[in-house]
């Protein structure tokens, strides 16, 4: 009499196998979840940039929508500052929960009567050495 041990046909699986199953299965999980929080990552580093570009073109917008936007009319540079802006740059809003700094350079050339002004925005949390999350640059003429 056979008690079953050696049968052919018998279904199930082994230890082993269940074992390679269940290890294939992890790694797989685990690529997954890495691979969506990676995406999630990303999607929030282009929320930050695209919401820092939004304040740089307020700034920039601000300045060229000036009938004389140098000095005369109050424009000055302005050192790297935390929203919310002193004058004239009050008016500019950040329409999204990241805290940004704002800096305005202005040059003059008083040959060509042409000034270049560049807006950098930067993470509030940034080091001082750090590069901007944004740097718009535009020229403007001076008369």
């Amino acid at each position: 009499m056979n008690s079953g041990l050696g049968r052919k046909g018998q279904g199930g699986f082994t230890f082993v196998e269940l074992l390679v199953a269940v290890s294939l299965f992890a790694f797989v999980c685990i690529f997954l979840v890495y691979t969506l929080l990676a995406g999630m990552r990303f999607a929030s580093r282009s929320n930050e940039r695209a919401a820092a570009t939004t304040v740089a073109t307020q700034v920039m917008e601000q300045i060229r929508a000036s009938a004389n936007p140098v000095w005369e009319v109050n424009w000055t540079p302005l050192p790297r500052t935390p929203i919310p802006l002193p004058t004239p740059y009050h008016g500019i809003s950040n329409p999204s929960p990241y805290e940004f700094d704002v800096a305005v350079d202005m040059n003059q050339d008083l040959t060509l009567t042409l000034v270049t002004v560049t807006v950098s925005v930067w993470r509030s949390s940034a080091p001082a050495g750090a590069e901007p999350l944004v740097r718009l640059a535009t020229v403007l003429d001076d008369k």
